[in-house]
């Protein structure tokens, strides 16, 4: 099993972080946890084709975690040309009614696939690619999922938890992974919430947000629905993981020194290994080996 960090930023714009979005492959497949802006281009730095993943994990619907969504699914089944499953997609309601949104014949992209499934030239592209006419419309296979739930696929499940974030408007999920080689919890964006702690319990990994530093910041309207440095700390040393994985980065806290600091105060709180999360990073799920100097 391989984890890379495809995005670990923000909503804010920035040309060195992409939107939340983190990739695992197994042996034969691939999976994708979130699908924010930037996404789908991450997936390519990486090396994989958006046609090799199978599943999607949507944790919720800020835009930052979903704005991909309907890139990946429209380059997944135009270059996958029929001869792919569709992507099978997990995530809170309202996730059927944003793909219906997108994608019906008056969806968002109805035109787009009308033209790319009755068009001569598109027809032509697509037996050129290996399609068998007619060509049908992409039509992802969508759960909705909630709290305490467990999706089971062969050789690894997902659980299911609720966090704290923009509760009512949106529902807002954690994914915890199990496999044979190992469980990684995707915290999503979230307060401290024992939910979190519980569904993370003696995990090989956490990736949890790290939206500011802790106590710069008071007030609660932002503190009651985001996690800071010290939070994601505390979150990982009552779960007793092995690896924290700090995620959701803002600009704050790339300043000279303060990602030093970040690290730093964090260890004081939890003694495991601590990874500040950048782009394109693979994180090791055993134990870091020191890279010797010759």
């Amino acid at each position: 099993m391989k984890l890379t960090l495809l995005g670990t930023g923000t909503p804010a714009p920035l040309t060195h972080r992409a939107g939340s979005s983190y990739l695992v492959r197994l042996d034969n497949e691939a999976l994708l946890f979130d699908c924010g802006p930037g996404a789908v281009r991450r997936l390519l730095d990486a090396g994989v084709s958006p046609v090799a993943l199978s599943h999607l994990f949507l944790t919720h619907l800020h835009y930052d975690h979903c704005v991909d969504y309907g890139y990946l699914v429209l380059n997944r089944w135009d270059q996958g040309s029929g001869k792919i499953p569709e992507l099978e997609v997990f995530g809170p309601p309202p996730t059927k009614r944003m793909t219906d949104l997108l994608f019906a014949d008056d969806g968002v992209y109805g035109p787009d696939l009308a033209g790319r499934t009755r068009h001569p030239g598109s027809q032509f592209i697509y037996e050129i690619r290996g399609g068998v006419l007619p060509r049908k419309r992409p039509s992802p296979r969508v759960s909705e999922v909630a709290k305490g739930q467990t999706i089971e696929r062969g050789s690894w499940t997902v659980q299911v938890a609720e966090v704290v974030h923009c509760q009512p408007y949106l529902t807002c999920l954690a994914y915890r992974l199990n496999t044979p080689g190992g469980s990684i919890v995707f915290g999503g964006d979230t307060a401290p919430t024992a939910s979190l702690t519980e569904l993370s319990r003696g995990a090989d990994v956490l990736l949890h947000m790290c939206h500011m530093i802790n106590g710069l910041v008071e007030d609660p309207r932002i503190t009651s629905c985001c996690s800071g440095h010290l939070d994601a700390a505390r979150t990982a040393n009552d779960a007793g993981v092995k690896t924290l994985v700090l995620v959701h980065i803002t600009e704050q806290l790339e300043q000279p020194g303060v990602r030093e600091r970040i690290v730093h105060e964090a260890a004081q709180i939890f003694s495991g290994q601590i990874i500040f999360g950048d782009d394109l990073m693979d994180v090791p799920l055993g134990a870091i080996a020191p890279v010797e100097i010759r």
